[in-house]
C-alpha cells in the first residue's frame, strides 16, 4: 500500500479488494460539498454525485480538522471526517491506494498531520510560471496533503501582481487580478492556502527602477541593493497601497512582507521600516509573516510569524564567493557577510518575542541544492550540473529524508513551531521541466516529514515513492529527476 506521507494508522480490513471500476461514483453528503465531490471524482477519474449508490462515499462524522478515518470493503470506500477539508485528505489517500487494474485493497486508515502548516514557497519572481503551470504544482501539493502555497511574487529580477495605483511595477509576464483569484479559487477547492509574499524593503530592485523615488535620496551601498527608504512618505503610500490590495485579494489568513536580506541597509532603518510594515500587515486583519530577519526589528508579537531560512552548516562563506564572482560584485558579498553575522541571534529573538517560528532551514528544506547522486537517464546528469544553486553542498535524495521536524537545529527549545515549508529559488530554473527536476522526487519526503507523527525509514518510505511516478506523469510533471537512490 504505497501511500505518501504515510498515514497515522494503516492496516488490512479484510480479504478481497474493492473493483474501482473505468468511471467510479463519489457520493457526497449534501448539495454543498458537490464541489469537494467532483474535485475527488476528477483525481478517481470518475463522476459525483449527491447520495445514493457509489463507489466512494464521503460522510461528515466525528472528527476534527484535517483528521478522517477511511474503511475500504469490497463493497465500497467510505471516507469519514468532520470537516470538507478532513474528507479531501482521506479521499488523496483513497486515489493513492488505486492500483493499475483498477482496484483498491481493504484497508482501515485512521489519520491526520504532525504539523499544522505544510507548505511549499515558490519563486515566481525569477522565473513566472503560467496560471495553468501553477494549477499543476498545486495539484502536486494536494496530493501530498500540503496545505500552504507561499507565491514569492516580487525581487529584484520582477514584480508579479498587478498593483492598481502602481501600473508600472509589472510587465507582461505577471498576474492580473484575475488571474490571482484564479490561483488562490483554484487552490481553496484542495485545501491549499495561498499566502502571498511581497519582498521588501530589500530585494526591491524592480520596484525602484519603476519608481525611482521609492528609493529615497541617498545612494544605495550597491546599485544593485536598493532598498525602500523610510524617511520618504512616498514609500508609505506604495507600501499601505500594496498591501491592502493584496490583502483584499487574499480571503487566507496570512500576508507575508519578506524582510530578508536589506543589504547594506542602516538597522535604524531596516528597524524603522519593518516595524512599521509590519503594522501595516497587521491593519489588514491578516497574520503578518516574515523571514527571520524581521526579529531585529524588536516588533515582533504573538501574533506573528518568522520563517527560519538560514541553515547550519550553510552559513555565507565570502572567501568561497569571491573565488567564484566577478570583482564587480565583491562589495555585495562584503554587505552580505554583514548580514549573516546577525542571523544567530534571529530566530531566538522571534521565540523571546513570542512569534511562532515556520521552519525552512536551507540544508534540508531548499530545493534549489543540487543532487548528489546521479540520475538513471544520462541526458539529466547534464542538467545536474547546472541546475540548482552552485554554492550550496550537493546532497542526495536519501540525505534529503534524514531530517525530523522536532529535531531541527536551527529551532530553539521552547519555539512555537507553526509547521515546515520548503523553497524554490529560481535562478536557476530555465522552465518547468527544471522545476520538475529540482521538487520531485524530494517534495515528497519532505510531505511525508510535515504530516506523519512517527519516524518512518528511507527503506519503506522508498519502496512506497519509487511507485508514484504514474501520478507525476499524470500531473503533468514528467521532468522529475530519476534519481539512482530511488530507482535502482
Amino acid at each position: 500500500m504505497h501511500v505518501v506521507p504515510l498515514p497515522r494508522h494503516l492496516s488490512p480490513a479484510g480479504q478481497g479488494v474493492l473493483e474501482l471500476g473505468a468511471s467510479p461514483r463519489v457520493a457526497v453528503p449534501s448539495g454543498h460539498l458537490l464541489g469537494l465531490g467532483r474535485v475527488v471524482a476528477a483525481l478517481l477519474g470518475g463522476s459525483a454525485q449527491v447520495g445514493g449508490e457509489a463507489e466512494v462515499t464521503l460522510t461528515l462524522g466525528a472528527g476534527d480538522g484535517e483528521e478522517y478515518e477511511l474503511v475500504v470493503t469490497a463493497e465500497g470506500a467510505t471516507v469519514t471526517a468532520g470537516s470538507a477539508e478532513g474528507l479531501f485528505r482521506g479521499a488523496t489517500t483513497v486515489a493513492q491506494l488505486v492500483t493499475e487494474d483498477r482496484t483498491v485493497p481493504c484497508v482501515r486508515v485512521g489519520d491526520g498531520p504532525a504539523l499544522a502548516w505544510r507548505g511549499l514557497s515558490l519563486d515566481v519572481a525569477r522565473r513566472f510560471f503560467t496560471v495553468e503551470q501553477v494549477k499543476r504544482v498545486i495539484d502536486l501539493l494536494a496530493l501530498y496533503k500540503f496545505n500552504v502555497l507561499h507565491l514569492h511574487l516580487t525581487d529584484n529580477q520582477a514584480w508579479r501582481l498587478q498593483i492598481s495605483a502602481w501600473p508600472r511595477l509589472t510587465g507582461p509576464e505577471s498576474y492580473t487580478h484575475d488571474d490571482y483569484r484564479e490561483i488562490v479559487a483554484y487552490a481553496a477547492e484542495r485545501f491549499v492556502t495561498v499566502v502571498p509574499e511581497i519582498d521588501m524593503p530589500g530585494h526591491v530592485l524592480a520596484a525602484v527602477r519603476a519608481y525611482p523615488e521609492l528609493g529615497g535620496e541617498d545612494e544605495p551601498a550597491h546599485p544593485l541593493v536598493p532598498f525602500l527608504d523610510p524617511r520618504a512618505e512616498v514609500t508609505w503610500r506604495f507600501v499601505a497601497d500594496v498591501l491592502g490590495e493584496v490583502a483584499a485579494l487574499t480571503p487566507g489568513p496570512y500576508l507575508h512582507i519578506g524582510g530578508d536580506e536589506a543589504f547594506g541597509m542602516p538597522h535604524e532603518l531596516y528597524a524603522a521600516f519593518v516595524t512599521r510594515a509590519l503594522g501595516l500587515a497587521r491593519a489588514t486583519g491578516k497574520r503578518a509573516v516574515g523571514w527571520q530577519e524581521v526579529s531585529r526589528s524588536g516588533a515582533l508579537t504573538s501574533a506573528d510569524l518568522a520563517q527560519c531560512w538560514v541553515g547550519d552548516g550553510d552559513a555565507f562563506d565570502p572567501e568561497a564567493a569571491r573565488k567564484t564572482a566577478p570583482p564587480q560584485y565583491h562589495p555585495l558579498i562584503d554587505l552580505a557577510a554583514a548580514a549573516f553575522e546577525q542571523a544567530p541571534h534571529d530566530v531566538p529573538g522571534a521565540v523571546a518575542a513570542g512569534a511562532a517560528v515556520l521552519a525552512s532551514p536551507s540544508r534540508v528544506l531548499y530545493l534549489d541544492r543540487r543532487y548528489a547522486e546521479p540520475s538513471v537517464l544520462e541526458e539529466q546528469n547534464e542538467r545536474r550540473e547546472r541546475v540548482g544553486f552552485a554554492s550550496y553542498r550537493p546532497m542526495t535524495s536519501r540525505e534529503y529524508f534524514g531530517w525530523r521536524p522536532g529535531e531541527l537545529v536551527e529551532i530553539p527549545a521552547g519555539a512555537r513551531l507553526a509547521g515546515v515549508e520548503a523553497a524554490i529559488w529560481c535562478e536557476t530554473v530555465g522552465g518547468f521541466d527544471d522545476l520538475a527536476f529540482l521538487l520531485l522526487p524530494r517534495l515528497a519526503g519532505i510531505a511525508e516529514k510535515a504530516w506523519t507523527e512517527r519516524a518512518t525509514t528511507w527503506e519503506d518510505y522508498r519502496e512506497r515513492v519509487r511507485t508514484h511516478t504514474a501520478w507525476w506523469e499524470r500531473l503533468g510533471w514528467g521532468g522529475y529527476y530519476r534519481s539512482t537512490d530511488l530507482f535502482t
